[in-house]
Formats: structure tokens, sequence, C-alpha cells
């Protein structure tokens, strides 16, 4: 009895350590940036850009790339793709610049790459890129459903 007891408290301790050490993704939601949405004409058609940010933080775990495919997949069904040749999504890590009250413009998120956290491009329609970003580098290619590792070049 006294070994079971033995083997039972440590196994209890682990358990804790690796919950607290691999805590369940938080929820978020994407918000607009301002300026929301910046289109412009491309040949015959359109390209559309839509910013959005993350409140609070982005745990980088594949369950929460595909709660944010999901989020982006709402986001973008109301949208005539079809009107676009080239349309794209930035989702930043919201920051004391970026954030609801962002002033910037279009041009202030250059230079912003280290607080990106997705980029999704749909092409004539279909979705052909959506990295997961960290600190300035790809990490994640959601098609592929692989790890990667290399600097995103807006």
């Amino acid at each position: 009895m006294k070994i079971k007891r033995l083997l039972f408290y440590p196994m209890i301790l682990l358990s804790l350590f690796t919950a607290c050490n691999n805590p369940e993704p938080k929820n978020f939601e994407l918000k607009p940036l301002p300026p929301g949405a910046h289109q412009f004409k491309s040949g015959l058609k359109f390209n559309r850009i839509d910013y959005f940010y993350i409140p609070g933080g982005f745990s980088y775990q594949q369950s929460s790339y595909a709660r944010l495919e999901k989020k982006v997949s709402q986001k973008v069904k109301y949208l005539k793709l079809e009107d676009y040749d080239l349309y794209s999504v930035y989702i930043y890590q919201e920051t004391a610049v970026i954030n609801g009250r962002y002033k910037g413009g279009v041009t202030g998120l250059d230079g912003q790459n280290k607080n990106l956290i997705a980029y999704i491009r749909y092409k004539q329609n279909d979705m052909d890129t959506f990295y997961i970003i960290r600190n300035g580098n790809v990490v994640y290619d959601l098609l592929l459903q692989q790890e990667t590792n290399f600097e995103f070049d807006q």
C-alpha cells in the first residue's frame, strides 16, 4: 500500500506540471484594424487587403491555427472573392501601436512584420497561401499542414 502511495503522488505532481506547461489555447477574436480594408485597381479587376488584429495573446499551437482558419473563413464568407484578382488578409498581434485606435494607415504597417501573426491570400477566388508568422518568420504553412521557417517578406 505504501508503494502505491509513493507512486501515486509523483504521478499527480507530474500531471499538474504537464498541464501547467501546456495550457489549452485561449479563445481569441479578430478585430478590424483601422484602416480596415485597402482596395486598389489591378488590371481589369481589383485587389483587396483586409487588416485585423488579435487582442491579448495568440497561442502558437495547431489547435489555435485551426481556430484562426475558421475565424478568417467567417470573415471572408460575405465577400464576393470573384470580384478580386487577389484578396489578402493580414492579422497582427495587438501592441501599444497596433490596436483599435491605430491611426498609421496602410503605410504605417510597413516594418511591423515582427507583430504579424498570419498572412492569408486568395488568388482568383481560391486560397493559395495561409502562413502562421512569429517574430517576422513563417513558422507554419496551414495549407501544407507543416512547420517551416523562413522570413516573411510582404
